[in-house]
């Protein structure tokens, strides 16, 4: 994965990519800071994402839940 925060001059940009990426489906989106910043608040009230692996690890860890997911 390739991340880069720019602050363009101009309305085109060009994107270097490695080698590995040629012939394979890339994906490109394009936002503010701001704008993100913004919606994140307003759109995910409970703010899961903040939720901590250990917290979620331990309901999600448990023999009942192995065995739920099991066939998947």
């Amino acid at each position: 994965m390739i991340r880069a925060i720019l602050n363009p001059q101009q309305s085109d940009i060009s994107i270097h990519l490695p080698e590995s990426y040629i012939g394979k489906k890339v994906e490109v989106i394009a936002f503010t800071s701001d704008e993100i910043a913004d919606k994140r608040y307003e759109m995910d009230k409970p703010l899961t994402h903040f939720a901590s692996e250990p917290y979620l690890s331990k309901y999600w860890s448990t023999p009942e839940e192995d065995k739920a997911w099991e066939n998947l």
